[in-house]
C-alpha cells in the first residue's frame, strides 16, 4: 500500500486535502493545524526531526510565503517562516506520551512520530514506542530538504542503515518489536535499497528526492530561492512561477513507483520469500563486503573480507569541492548562516573523506534532549583561554596568509579580530605594529601583546606575564614540548598543534587531551590546533569536541577573501565571515540542545564516528553502537 507524507511544517492545500491516502504532519510550528486538517488524512505524523537537520526547526524563506502558502499556513505574506527548533509543549517523554493520547483522542487515527537518525537514536526510538505510538520513522543523514543551514546538513545525523539496525535490535531486546511500524527515510532511491533496509529490521520505506527526480527534479539545489528551473517543483507559487508539468509527473512518478514495485518483486522472488512481511529483520540474508568488525556487528550481518588494497581512511586531495567553494563564498556575502537545499553530498559517503573528522558527526537533539532555537534564545559560544586571561567570543583563531603581508591588510585583520573578540595569529608576519595587539598571537615579545608564541626549545624569561603557548610542528617534538608544558605549567599556557596533516593533526589533539587530563592539568591548560583544511563552522566544532580549547582558521579564511575588490570590500568579507561563523556554532551548538559552546570541549560523546577504525583513533564509538568506548 502506498501513502503520501504531507510535509512541510503545517497548512494543507485544498488539492491535497482531497486525498485520503496522505499523513498529515504535525510540526513544532503547528502553522495552519487545526482538527479538519488533522481528519483529512489516514493517520498524523508528529515530526521531532528530519535527517536533512537534526535539531533545527523549519526554514521557509520569504521569499516563498506567497498568498497562496500564507492562506494554508495562516501567516503573512513575505514573511519568513521560522518553525521553532523543539516543540515548545514536548520537552520529556511524557509530554510526548501525553500529546499522542490526545491526537489519537481527537481523531482516532494512527499516531507516528518522525525523529532523525541521531546518536541516541535506539534509545530515542525505545522510549517512543513504550508511550503507545503505532509507528517511527526514522529520517537518516543525507535526507533531502528543501531549506537547510549546510553545516547542519552535513555534519549531524547517522546513516539509516546503523540508525535502523541499532533500533530494531534494541526493540526486540526490550520487547516492543511487535508494538510498532518502522518505517526507514533517507537517500533510498531503488528496491535493492529498500529491501537491504527491510531486511535490517524496516516494516517499510519512505522515498523523497527519488521521487521528486522522476518527475523532472535535475537537482538544480535551488529549492529554498523558490526557483525550480527544470521542472518548477519547489518554485514558489505565483502567476510568473515555473509550473510543474502535471501529466508527465504523474506518468514519471506512476512508472517509477510501479518498476520500483516490480523489482522488488523480482528481490523476493529470487530469495524464496513470497510476502514482504517475511524479509524484515532477515539480516541473515545480507552479507557485508569490506566492512570493519564494528560496523558489520552494528549492522547484524557477515562481513566478507576485501581483496587487493582498498585504501586508508584518507583519500587526500583538495577539501574546495564546488559546495564548500560556494558556502565561502555565501559566508562572506551575507554574515549569516549559509542556507542550501537537498541532501548531503558530504563525506564519507559521498564525497571521499580527505580528513579524519571527515568521518565524524555531531550530535542532534531530539524528544528529551530539546533542542535550543538560536533565532529566539541565547547560545554561550565563548571560549576561555589562558586561565581567565584571554576571553573569544568563540573558539576561533584567524591566520592570515602569507599574501596579506602588506601593513593595511594586516591592520584591518587585527582591528576585524579585536572588534569581534577573537583572535589573529600573526607568528609568521613580519610586520606589526602596536595597534590592537591584546588581540594578537605572535612570536616576539612586545607591551601589550595578547599571547606569545614560542617553542619547547626557546622558553621566555620566567618574569614574563603574557599569555605564552609553546606551537608544536613536528610529530617528534610532541613529547618535547609536553614535557617541557608540564615542567613550567606555571608559565606556559598550552600547546598549539601546528603538524603537517598528512600526520593526523587531529588524532595527537585526541592523545593530548587525554594525556592532560590522566596528569591532572586538563583544567589549566589550553589545547589550540591548526588545520588549514578546516572549511566549515562544522569542522571547528568537531575538534572543539574532540578535545580543542581553540581553533586556528587560516584556509577558510584565504578562500573567503580570494578576490576582494578594495580595501573597504576586504573589511566587510571579513567582518562578515566572522559574524557567519559564530552565527553558525550557535546553528550547530543549538541543534545538539546545548547551551554553552565551553561544555563541549573534549566532549566526545557528542560525536559517532562511522569508522570501525577512526573509532579507535579518536575513542569514539561508531554511530548505532550502544555500550561505552573501552
Amino acid at each position: 500500500m502506498l501513502i503520501s507524507g504531507t510535509g512541510g511544517e503545517g497548512g494543507l492545500h485544498p488539492e491535497v486535502a482531497r486525498h485520503r491516502r496522505i499523513f498529515v504532519q504535525w510540526a513544532s510550528a503547528r502553522f495552519g493545524v487545526d482538527i479538519s486538517t488533522l481528519m483529512a488524512g489516514m493517520g498524523v505524523v508528529i515530526k521531532i526531526g528530519q535527517g536533512a537537520k537534526p535539531g533545527i526547526g523549519g526554514h521557509l524563506p520569504s521569499s516563498k510565503v506567497t498568498q497562496v502558502i500564507s492562506s494554508v499556513r495562516r501567516i503573512p505574506v513575505g514573511v519568513d517562516a521560522l518553525s521553532p527548533a523543539p516543540h515548545h509543549d514536548i520537552y520529556s517523554i511524557e509530554d510526548l506520551k501525553q500529546r499522542i493520547d490526545a491526537l489519537k483522542e481527537a481523531t482516532g487515527k494512527p499516531i507516528f512520530v518522525k525523529v532523525a537518525a541521531t546518536n541516541y537514536v535506539p534509545y530515542i526510538v525505545t522510549g517512543i514506542v513504550r508511550m503507545g505510538v503505532d509507528g517511527v520513522i526514522i529520517d537518516g543523514h543525507g535526507a533531502g530538504t528543501g531549506a537547510t543551514p549546510l553545516v547542519v546538513r552535513d555534519n549531524i545525523g547517522i546513516p539509516i542503515e546503523l540508525a535502523i539496525a541499532s533500533a530494531d535490535r534494541m526493540l526486540r531486546d526490550e520487547g516492543l518489536r511487535d508494538r510498532v511500524t518502522l518505517i526507514a527515510a533517507g537517500r533510498i532511491s531503488s528496491a535493492d535499497d529498500a529491501a537491504k533496509l527491510m531486511a535490517l529490521g524496516a516494516d517499510a520505506v519512505s522515498l523523497g528526492t527519488a521521487l521528486l527526480i522522476s518527475m523532472g527534479c535535475a537537482m538544480a539545489r535551488t529549492c529554498h530561492r523558490g526557483n525550480c528551473p527544470p521542472a518548477g517543483i519547489t518554485s514558489k507559487i505565483t502567476e510568473d512561477s515555473v509550473i510543474v508539468d502535471h501529466d508527465f509527473a504523474l506518468r514519471s512518478a506512476r512508472n517509477y513507483l510501479m518498476a520500483f514495485m516490480e523489482e522488488l518483486r523480482l528481490i523476493l522472488d529470487y530469495l524464496g520469500i513470497d510476502d514482504v512481511r517475511r524479509l524484515v529483520g532477515r539480516r541473515d540474508l545480507l552479507r557485508g563486503f569490506c566492512l570493519d568488525e564494528v560496523i558489520a556487528k552494528i549492522l547484524g550481518v557477515k562481513d566478507e573480507s576485501c581483496s587487493g588494497d582498498h585504501g586508508g581512511p584518507v583519500d587526500g586531495g583538495s577539501v574546495w569541492t564546488p559546495d564548500y567553494s560556494i558556502y565561502a563564498t555565501q559566508l562572506v556575502r551575507t554574515g549569516d548562516v549559509v542556507i542550501v537545499s537537498m541532501g548531503s553530498t558530504g563525506p564519507p559517503e559521498v564525497e571521499p573523506p580527505k580528513r579524519l573528522i571527515d568521518w565524524l558527526r555531531f550530535d542532534g537533539a531530539q524528544v528529551t534532549k530539546p533542542a535550543i532555537d538560536p533565532y529566539r534564545e541565547d547560545i554561550d559560544t565563548s571560549a576561555t583561554l589562558a586561565r581567565g586571561k584571554l576571553w573569544l567570543s568563540m573558539p576561533v583563531i584567524i591566520k592570515p596568509p602569507r599574501t596579506w603581508g602588506g601593513k593595511e591588510l594586516i591592520g584591518i585583520s587585527k582591528f576585524i579580530a579585536r572588534a569581534n573578540s577573537t583572535m589573529i595569529d600573526l607568528s609568521d608576519a613580519d610586520i606589526i605594529d602596536s595597534k590592537h595587539l591584546m588581540r594578537v598571537m605572535w612570536n616576539n615579545r612586545v607591551t601589550g601583546l595578547g599571547a606569545l608564541v614560542t617553542t619547547y626549545s626557546r622558553l621566555p624569561e620566567p618574569v614574563i606575564d603574557v599569555p605564552t603557548y609553546i606551537r608544536i610542528t613536528n610529530v617528534e617534538h610532541i613529547n618535547d614540548a609536553l614535557n617541557t608544558l608540564v615542567s613550567n605549567n606555571d608559565r606556559i599556557n598550552g600547546l598549539i598543534i601546528d603538524i603537517n596533516e598528512s600526520d593526523y593533526p587531529e588524532m595527537y589533539l585526541v592523545k593530548l587531551d587525554i594525556e592532560l587530563r590522566k596528569r591532572g592539568i586538563r583544567e589549566f591548560t589550553d589545547l589550540i590546533i591548526h588545520m588549514p583544511s578546516i572549511r566549515s563552522s562544522g569542522d571547528i566544532i568537531k575538534l572543539v569536541a574532540l578535545g580543542a580549547d581553540a581553533v586556528i582558521v587560516s584556509g577558510l579564511v584565504e578562500r573567503a577573501l580570494h578576490g576582494y575588490t578594495s580595501i573597504e570590500d576586504f573589511r566587510l568579507r571579513l567582518m562578515r565571515l566572522l559574524v557567519g561563523i559564530k552565527r553558525e556554532i550557535a546553528q550547530l551548538l543549538g541543534a545538539a540542545g546545548i547551551y554553552s559552546l565551553q561544555s563541549i570541549v573534549g566532549n566526545r560523546e557528542l560525536l559517532r564516528s562511522l569508522s570501525g577504525r577512526v573509532r579507535d583513533v579518536f575513542m569514539v564509538k561508531v554511530a548505532g553502537e550502544d555500550v561505552l568506548y573501552r
